[in-house]
C-alpha cells in the first residue's frame, strides 16, 4: 500500500478550489466501496473518475 500523503499545499498540483455534491445512497456506497478496495481518499477516487470521464471523451 503506497503511504498516504500528508494534508497540504501540492506545488505540482496545487488543489485550490472545493466542490460540493449530493448524491443518493447508492452513488455514496459505490464512491465507498472504491476507497476501500482501492485504498484511497474520497476526493482521490472522485479526481479519478473525473480523469477517467474526461479521456475517455477526449478519445472520441
Amino acid at each position: 500500500m503506497k503511504e498516504r500523503r500528508k494534508p497540504g499545499p501540492h506545488p505540482e498540483n496545487p488543489l485550490e478550489h472545493d466542490l460540493k455534491v449530493r448524491v443518493d445512497n447508492e452513488t455514496f456506497s459505490k464512491v465507498e466501496y472504491c476507497m476501500n478496495a482501492l485504498h484511497m481518499t474520497r476526493s482521490e477516487v472522485l479526481r479519478k473518475g473525473v480523469n477517467t470521464l474526461y479521456d475517455a471523451l477526449q478519445q472520441k
